[in-house]
């Protein structure tokens, strides 16, 4: 028996259309199940997760790892690990630390991150993508901005030295207790929350603070590792909590942290901080009596365009390119206590104070800061990726006209420039 078929331009026309609309007949059905108890059907589950393969693996292919970056840098370490334990264990577990069992019936379930060879399966550009930008219907979020590499990266250092990790090593990074159990700090409990508030702040905020900063202020791990926070103006701590809270000053670590409080908590937290004993070398002081509104502002250059089109100056002004530490440290010097008038540069200390005494308690004391963190902001702010507190847009016309340099050249002199907690 034979079968024909006469094929029509109007029945090919309404085969196509048929195709078309089948995929939409079926959802609009509602066979297709969406619930996660029902878990994937094993083809669909396989090909989602080669989609998000390939994904990653060609979008990654843009990424750029940076020179200074070294991944096993235990500094670096140290700067994801508290994040880590806020953001990420709850899903993906840690040494000692187990899944949520609410995580558990997730679909596709987060896998833990610390066994299986689940990191191995990855180069270091693609978990920088995968953290950075986030999976899409997986419950894996992007970070809280995409102006901040520098964190992303220190991300990837923690997760390439975490399947490593042993559950003693692990408390000790992410959660500040020692191998023998006890807080370096604080008491925790497994979870990591502090078993304990300070001044009557919530133990959950001062557990997320203590995690980096330590409950002094003066930053947990190695030397370094953190800003210093110990003695900060009140004034200037509490207005750039409350930016992190707005999301007008962009960090990841800090968005998150700042983010789960209301300003009351925030307050006390700055006064916590504050008064933390700190001091700069020598005659520093305390300013923070003197008025924000009578202190001095910076004058505002009427053109803040780069100098380097218009005039014919050597990357590091007047002194030339640095070519030992001497040099730079020299260099970094002169921009701190007078500036770089023929770049528009003005004297770092004419806001910041010299001998770490700030002249306005809105305004960061800089000195014993580390280098690497006042780099990144003078970039940030060259890059115009730099929020912050009302008197943020101060320092914009300043770092846009500064060289490489001139920004590692500052950076390092208020890192040479030690802060100590008063006994030591």
């Amino acid at each position: 028996m034979k079968l024909s078929v006469n094929l029509t331009r109007r029945r090919v026309v309404a085969a196509i259309v048929l195709v078309a609309l089948a995929p939409f007949a079926l959802a609009a059905s509602g066979l297709v199940s969406i619930g996660a108890s029902s878990g994937h059907f094993a083809p669909v589950g396989w090909f989602l997760h080669w989609t998000m393969q390939q994904t990653v693996s060609r979008r990654s292919w843009l990424v750029e790892e940076p020179d200074d970056v070294d991944l096993s840098d235990a500094a670096l370490i140290q700067r994801g690990s508290g994040h880590f334990a806020t953001g990420c264990a709850p899903c993906h577990a840690a040494p000692g630390v187990r899944q949520s069992e609410v995580v558990e019936h997730m679909t596709p379930m987060p896998p833990q991150l610390h066994v299986g060879g689940r990191i191995a399966e990855w180069t270091d550009r693609e978990l920088f993508w995968i953290v950075q930008h986030g999976i899409k219907y997986s419950g894996m979020p992007a970070w809280p901005t995409q102006e901040r590499p520098d964190e992303v990266w220190s991300m990837v250092a923690f997760l390439r030295a975490l399947p490593d990790m042993t559950p003693e090593r692990y408390r000790d990074l992410a959660l500040g207790i020692d191998a023998g159990g006890a807080p370096d700090e604080i008491d925790m409990e497994a979870g990591g929350e502090a078993l304990g508030g300070l001044d009557g702040i919530p133990r959950e905020a001062v557990a997320d603070c203590a995690r980096c900063h330590g409950t002094d202020g003066m930053g947990r791990g190695p030397k370094g590792a953190f800003p210093i926070i110990a003695g900060q103006p009140q004034a200037y701590l509490a207005a750039t909590l409350k930016a992190y809270q707005m999301g007008t000053r962009q960090s990841g670590y800090m968005q998150s942290a700042a983010g789960r409080y209301d300003d009351a908590v925030l307050e006390r937290l700055a006064a916590h901080y504050a008064g933390q004993p700190a001091r700069a070398p020598e005659d520093a002081a305390v300013s923070d009596a003197a008025e924000a509104d009578s202190a001095p502002e910076p004058a505002r250059p009427s053109d803040t365009r780069p100098l380097t089109e218009v005039f014919d100056i050597d990357p590091a002004a007047a002194t030339g390119v640095p070519v030992d530490r001497d040099e730079t440290l020299a260099l970094g010097r002169r921009i701190a206590e007078t500036g770089l008038p023929e770049r528009k540069i003005a004297a770092c200390d004419s806001c910041h104070g010299p001998g770490g005494i700030a002249r306005n308690p809105h305004f960061p004391r800089l000195d014993g800061q580390p280098a690497w963190y006042l780099e990144t902001h003078l970039e940030l702010w060259k890059e115009d990726h730099r929020g912050g507190t009302r008197f943020a847009h101060l320092m914009a016309p300043i770092a846009i006209n500064m060289t490489p340099e001139q920004i590692e050249a500052v950076s390092l002199w208020y890192e040479s420039r030690n802060v100590r907690p008063v006994g030591e």
